[in-house]
Protein backbone atom coordinates (compact mmCIF):
# COMPACT_ATOMS: atom_id res chain seq x y z
CA UNK A 1 0.00 0.00 0.00
CA UNK A 2 0.96 3.42 -0.94
CA UNK A 3 2.12 5.88 1.87
CA UNK A 4 4.59 8.88 2.41
CA UNK A 5 7.50 8.38 4.60
CA UNK A 6 8.89 10.24 7.18
CA UNK A 7 12.80 11.00 7.23
CA UNK A 8 12.82 9.39 10.37
CA UNK A 9 10.89 6.98 12.41
CA UNK A 10 8.78 8.34 14.80
CA UNK A 11 7.76 6.29 17.80
CA UNK A 12 3.88 5.52 18.68
CA UNK A 13 4.59 6.82 22.22
CA UNK A 14 5.67 10.10 20.41
CA UNK A 15 2.73 10.91 18.42
CA UNK A 16 0.40 9.94 21.17
CA UNK A 17 2.24 12.67 23.30
CA UNK A 18 1.94 15.27 20.41
CA UNK A 19 -1.77 14.69 19.54
CA UNK A 20 -2.36 15.52 23.53
CA UNK A 21 -0.45 18.56 23.17
CA UNK A 22 -2.69 19.93 19.99
CA UNK A 23 -6.44 18.39 21.39
CA UNK A 24 -7.70 21.54 23.61
CA UNK A 25 -8.03 19.93 26.77
CA UNK A 26 -12.21 20.12 26.66
CA UNK A 27 -12.25 17.61 23.82
CA UNK A 28 -12.24 14.12 24.61
CA UNK A 29 -8.75 12.43 23.52
CA UNK A 30 -8.45 8.78 24.62
CA UNK A 31 -5.25 6.33 23.34
CA UNK A 32 -5.77 2.46 22.62
CA UNK A 33 -2.77 0.78 22.43
CA UNK A 34 -4.66 -2.46 19.97
CA UNK A 35 -2.74 -5.08 19.02
CA UNK A 36 0.29 -4.03 17.88
CA UNK A 37 3.18 -5.23 16.51
CA UNK A 38 4.90 -2.29 15.86
CA UNK A 39 6.76 0.50 17.60
CA UNK A 40 7.64 2.90 15.71
CA UNK A 41 5.86 4.45 12.89
CA UNK A 42 7.11 4.79 9.28
CA UNK A 43 4.92 7.29 7.82
CA UNK A 44 1.42 8.31 6.70
CA UNK A 45 -0.91 6.91 4.97
CA UNK A 46 -4.95 7.00 3.44
CA UNK A 47 -7.15 5.34 6.18
CA UNK A 48 -9.16 3.33 2.70
CA UNK A 49 -6.01 2.38 1.59
CA UNK A 50 -3.92 2.07 5.06
CA UNK A 51 -0.34 0.69 4.86
CA UNK A 52 1.27 -0.93 7.69
CA UNK A 53 3.00 0.75 10.49
CA UNK A 54 1.78 4.11 9.35
CA UNK A 55 0.01 6.79 10.67
CA UNK A 56 -3.79 7.59 9.35
CA UNK A 57 -7.47 8.47 9.83
CA UNK A 58 -10.87 7.41 9.53
CA UNK A 59 -13.80 8.93 10.29
CA UNK A 60 -16.30 7.10 8.08
CA UNK A 61 -17.00 3.57 8.67
CA UNK A 62 -14.40 1.25 6.73
CA UNK A 63 -15.00 -1.63 4.46
CA UNK A 64 -15.11 -5.06 6.40
CA UNK A 65 -11.53 -5.66 4.63
CA UNK A 66 -10.36 -2.10 5.13
CA UNK A 67 -10.90 -2.45 8.88
CA UNK A 68 -8.85 -5.79 9.13
CA UNK A 69 -5.62 -3.65 7.73
CA UNK A 70 -6.22 -0.96 10.43
CA UNK A 71 -5.15 -3.10 12.67
CA UNK A 72 -1.29 -3.15 11.23
CA UNK A 73 -1.55 1.27 11.61
CA UNK A 74 -1.69 3.80 14.12
CA UNK A 75 -5.13 4.55 13.37
CA UNK A 76 -7.03 8.43 14.60
CA UNK A 77 -10.94 8.17 14.69
CA UNK A 78 -14.08 9.59 17.09
CA UNK A 79 -15.48 6.97 19.58
CA UNK A 80 -18.96 5.94 16.83
CA UNK A 81 -16.15 4.74 14.64
CA UNK A 82 -13.44 2.94 17.21
CA UNK A 83 -16.30 0.42 17.58
CA UNK A 84 -16.07 -0.86 14.36
CA UNK A 85 -12.22 -0.90 15.19
CA UNK A 86 -11.26 -3.69 17.78
CA UNK A 87 -8.53 -4.43 18.23
CA UNK A 88 -6.53 -1.35 16.51
CA UNK A 89 -4.41 1.13 17.79
CA UNK A 90 -6.29 4.53 17.91
CA UNK A 91 -6.41 8.02 19.61
CA UNK A 92 -9.82 8.57 19.69
CA UNK A 93 -10.92 12.59 19.39
CA UNK A 94 -14.02 14.67 18.53
CA UNK A 95 -12.41 15.83 15.14
CA UNK A 96 -9.91 13.33 13.95
CA UNK A 97 -9.67 14.98 10.55
CA UNK A 98 -8.56 18.36 12.18
CA UNK A 99 -6.14 16.51 14.85
CA UNK A 100 -4.64 14.64 11.81
CA UNK A 101 -4.45 17.83 9.36
CA UNK A 102 -2.78 19.61 12.82
CA UNK A 103 -0.07 16.65 13.05
CA UNK A 104 0.82 16.51 9.30
CA UNK A 105 1.68 20.18 9.95
CA UNK A 106 3.85 19.64 12.64
CA UNK A 107 5.32 16.39 11.31
CA UNK A 108 6.41 18.30 8.38
CA UNK A 109 9.34 20.50 10.36
CA UNK A 110 10.65 17.33 12.37
CA UNK A 111 10.74 14.22 10.58
CA UNK A 112 9.82 15.75 7.54
CA UNK A 113 8.55 13.53 4.68
CA UNK A 114 10.84 11.93 1.68
CA UNK A 115 10.23 13.73 -1.45
CA UNK A 116 8.51 10.55 -3.38
CA UNK A 117 5.86 8.53 -1.89
CA UNK A 118 6.62 4.55 -1.10
CA UNK A 119 5.66 4.03 -5.04
CA UNK A 120 8.88 5.34 -6.20
CA UNK A 121 12.25 4.10 -5.17
CA UNK A 122 14.49 6.28 -7.91
CA UNK A 123 16.36 9.57 -6.09
CA UNK A 124 15.57 12.99 -7.39
CA UNK A 125 17.54 13.80 -10.09
CA UNK A 126 17.31 14.79 -14.32
CA UNK A 127 18.85 12.28 -16.35
CA UNK A 128 21.29 13.81 -19.27
CA UNK A 129 19.11 12.84 -21.83
CA UNK A 130 16.20 14.62 -20.79
CA UNK A 131 15.69 17.94 -22.55
CA UNK A 132 14.51 20.82 -20.28
CA UNK A 133 13.49 24.11 -21.66
CA UNK A 134 15.57 26.78 -20.11
CA UNK A 135 12.59 29.04 -19.21
CA UNK A 136 10.94 25.53 -17.16
CA UNK A 137 10.78 25.71 -13.71
CA UNK A 138 11.96 22.11 -12.18
CA UNK A 139 11.98 22.17 -8.00
CA UNK A 140 14.32 19.98 -6.41
CA UNK A 141 13.08 16.67 -5.19
CA UNK A 142 11.68 16.09 -8.73
CA UNK A 143 12.74 12.77 -10.83
CA UNK A 144 12.70 13.08 -15.15
CA UNK A 145 14.17 10.40 -17.21
CA UNK A 146 16.01 10.14 -20.00
CA UNK A 147 14.23 11.12 -23.55
CA UNK A 148 11.80 13.32 -21.35
CA UNK A 149 10.71 16.81 -23.12
CA UNK A 150 9.63 19.90 -21.01
CA UNK A 151 8.68 22.75 -22.71
CA UNK A 152 9.03 26.43 -21.80
CA UNK A 153 7.00 27.97 -19.16
CA UNK A 154 6.58 24.50 -16.99
CA UNK A 155 6.48 24.17 -13.63
CA UNK A 156 7.33 21.12 -11.77
CA UNK A 157 7.14 20.77 -8.60
CA UNK A 158 9.27 18.39 -5.91
CA UNK A 159 7.57 15.32 -5.62
CA UNK A 160 6.92 14.77 -9.33
CA UNK A 161 8.29 11.45 -11.17
CA UNK A 162 8.47 11.59 -15.08
CA UNK A 163 9.17 8.73 -17.34
CA UNK A 164 11.04 8.39 -20.55
CA UNK A 165 10.48 9.95 -23.59
CA UNK A 166 7.19 11.89 -21.68
CA UNK A 167 6.45 14.75 -23.50
CA UNK A 168 5.33 18.32 -21.57
CA UNK A 169 4.79 21.16 -23.77
CA UNK A 170 4.28 24.72 -23.02
CA UNK A 171 2.98 26.50 -19.76
CA UNK A 172 1.96 23.14 -18.13
CA UNK A 173 2.19 22.70 -14.29
CA UNK A 174 2.40 19.30 -12.48
CA UNK A 175 2.64 18.85 -9.03
CA UNK A 176 0.60 21.96 -7.39
CA UNK A 177 -1.70 21.59 -4.81
CA UNK A 178 -5.42 21.24 -5.28
CA UNK A 179 -8.02 22.24 -3.27
CA UNK A 180 -8.78 19.84 -0.21
CA UNK A 181 -10.32 22.05 2.64
CA UNK A 182 -11.71 20.85 6.35
CA UNK A 183 -13.93 23.37 8.66
CA UNK A 184 -13.16 21.90 11.89
CA UNK A 185 -15.08 21.58 15.06
CA UNK A 186 -13.69 24.81 16.53
CA UNK A 187 -14.33 26.85 13.46
CA UNK A 188 -11.03 27.04 12.06
CA UNK A 189 -10.70 26.36 8.02
CA UNK A 190 -8.16 24.31 7.49
CA UNK A 191 -6.23 22.95 4.39
CA UNK A 192 -5.20 19.55 3.94
CA UNK A 193 -1.67 19.46 2.93
CA UNK A 194 -0.73 17.46 -0.03
CA UNK A 195 2.17 14.92 0.61
CA UNK A 196 1.78 12.58 -2.59
CA UNK A 197 2.81 14.16 -5.77
CA UNK A 198 1.99 13.21 -9.73
CA UNK A 199 4.11 10.29 -11.76
CA UNK A 200 3.48 10.50 -15.27
CA UNK A 201 4.59 6.81 -16.61
CA UNK A 202 7.01 6.30 -19.67
CA UNK A 203 5.74 7.75 -23.37
CA UNK A 204 3.31 9.91 -22.19
CA UNK A 205 2.21 13.12 -24.20
CA UNK A 206 0.62 16.48 -21.65
CA UNK A 207 -0.92 19.12 -23.49
CA UNK A 208 -0.15 23.01 -23.38
CA UNK A 209 -1.58 24.76 -20.21
CA UNK A 210 -2.94 21.68 -18.51
CA UNK A 211 -2.82 21.13 -14.74
CA UNK A 212 -2.17 17.98 -12.94
CA UNK A 213 -2.13 18.64 -8.94
CA UNK A 214 -0.38 16.37 -6.35
CA UNK A 215 -2.27 13.67 -4.21
CA UNK A 216 -3.03 14.57 -0.71
CA UNK A 217 -2.40 10.88 0.46
CA UNK A 218 -2.08 8.83 -2.58
CA UNK A 219 0.06 10.08 -5.44
CA UNK A 220 -1.87 11.24 -8.72
CA UNK A 221 -1.21 9.14 -12.05
CA UNK A 222 -1.44 9.38 -16.01
CA UNK A 223 -0.59 5.65 -17.05
CA UNK A 224 1.85 4.92 -19.81
CA UNK A 225 0.98 5.40 -23.54
CA UNK A 226 -2.22 7.97 -22.63
CA UNK A 227 -2.45 11.47 -23.76
CA UNK A 228 -3.25 14.49 -22.23
CA UNK A 229 -4.76 17.07 -24.27
CA UNK A 230 -4.26 21.44 -23.94
CA UNK A 231 -5.80 23.06 -21.32
CA UNK A 232 -6.75 19.90 -19.63
CA UNK A 233 -7.41 20.05 -15.97
CA UNK A 234 -7.12 16.85 -13.19
CA UNK A 235 -7.61 16.87 -10.12
CA UNK A 236 -5.79 15.60 -7.00
CA UNK A 237 -5.22 11.91 -6.99
CA UNK A 238 -6.46 11.36 -10.15
CA UNK A 239 -5.77 8.03 -11.68
CA UNK A 240 -5.26 7.66 -15.55
CA UNK A 241 -4.67 3.91 -16.73
CA UNK A 242 -2.65 3.30 -20.23
CA UNK A 243 -3.37 4.22 -23.67
CA UNK A 244 -5.67 6.99 -22.77
CA UNK A 245 -6.97 9.51 -25.09
CA UNK A 246 -7.86 12.75 -23.24
CA UNK A 247 -8.95 15.77 -25.84
CA UNK A 248 -8.18 19.52 -25.14
CA UNK A 249 -9.80 21.07 -22.31
CA UNK A 250 -11.20 18.06 -20.24
CA UNK A 251 -12.03 18.36 -16.56
CA UNK A 252 -11.67 15.17 -14.17
CA UNK A 253 -12.51 15.82 -10.78
CA UNK A 254 -10.32 14.84 -8.16
CA UNK A 255 -9.86 11.17 -6.83
CA UNK A 256 -11.59 9.75 -10.00
CA UNK A 257 -10.32 7.05 -12.18
CA UNK A 258 -10.09 6.27 -16.06
CA UNK A 259 -9.39 3.25 -17.18
CA UNK A 260 -7.43 2.08 -19.66
CA UNK A 261 -7.91 2.86 -23.22
CA UNK A 262 -10.58 5.24 -22.58
CA UNK A 263 -10.93 7.89 -25.03
CA UNK A 264 -12.35 11.73 -23.92
CA UNK A 265 -13.89 13.93 -26.63
CA UNK A 266 -13.42 17.22 -26.27
CA UNK A 267 -14.37 19.67 -23.27
CA UNK A 268 -15.94 16.24 -21.32
CA UNK A 269 -16.64 16.88 -17.78
CA UNK A 270 -16.08 14.29 -14.83
CA UNK A 271 -17.30 14.51 -11.23
CA UNK A 272 -15.21 13.93 -8.32
CA UNK A 273 -14.61 9.90 -7.16
CA UNK A 274 -16.00 8.93 -10.19
CA UNK A 275 -14.54 5.52 -11.91
CA UNK A 276 -14.56 5.25 -15.53
CA UNK A 277 -14.13 1.54 -16.88
CA UNK A 278 -11.63 0.02 -19.46
CA UNK A 279 -12.23 1.28 -23.04
CA UNK A 280 -15.10 3.73 -22.28
CA UNK A 281 -15.89 6.32 -24.59
CA UNK A 282 -17.37 9.84 -23.96
CA UNK A 283 -18.44 12.14 -26.30
CA UNK A 284 -17.92 15.97 -26.35
CA UNK A 285 -18.97 18.32 -23.85
CA UNK A 286 -20.48 14.91 -21.82
CA UNK A 287 -20.76 15.55 -18.16
CA UNK A 288 -20.35 12.43 -16.02
CA UNK A 289 -21.63 11.91 -12.54
CA UNK A 290 -21.80 8.24 -12.10
CA UNK A 291 -19.36 5.24 -12.43
CA UNK A 292 -18.88 3.72 -15.96
CA UNK A 293 -18.76 -0.17 -16.48
CA UNK A 294 -16.58 -1.44 -18.94
CA UNK A 295 -16.72 -0.68 -22.63
CA UNK A 296 -19.38 1.93 -22.24
CA UNK A 297 -20.26 4.44 -24.44
CA UNK A 298 -22.19 7.91 -23.20
CA UNK A 299 -22.96 11.10 -24.41
CA UNK A 300 -24.77 14.50 -23.05
CA UNK A 301 -25.59 16.16 -19.17
CA UNK A 302 -25.96 14.33 -17.56
CA UNK A 303 -24.09 11.39 -19.32
CA UNK A 304 -26.10 8.90 -21.24
CA UNK A 305 -25.41 5.37 -22.41
CA UNK A 306 -25.95 5.40 -26.41
CA UNK A 307 -24.79 2.26 -28.49
CA UNK A 308 -21.48 3.60 -29.83
CA UNK A 309 -19.58 6.90 -29.63
CA UNK A 310 -16.33 7.20 -30.96
CA UNK A 311 -14.80 9.99 -28.57
CA UNK A 312 -10.95 9.68 -30.24
CA UNK A 313 -8.54 7.24 -31.52
CA UNK A 314 -7.56 3.99 -30.61
CA UNK A 315 -4.42 4.13 -27.87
Amino acid sequence: MEHIKFKAEISFYELIALSKEIVPSRQMLTEIAGDISFHNIVGVSDGRYAAPGTLCFVDRQPKPEDAGRLKESLVITNKAISSCLSGCSMVIVDDPRALFIDLLTRLSTSPGYACFTSLIQEEPGIHPGAEIHPKAVIEGGVFIASGASVGAGCVIKRGTYIGSNVIIRENTVIGCNGIALHKANDGRVLRFPHLAGVIVEDEVEIGAACVLPRGVLRCSRIGRDSVIGNLSNLGHAVQVGSKVWMSAGCLIGGNSKIGDAATLGLGACVRDNIHIGKGCSIGMGTVVVRDLPDNSSVFGNPARRLSEVKSGPER
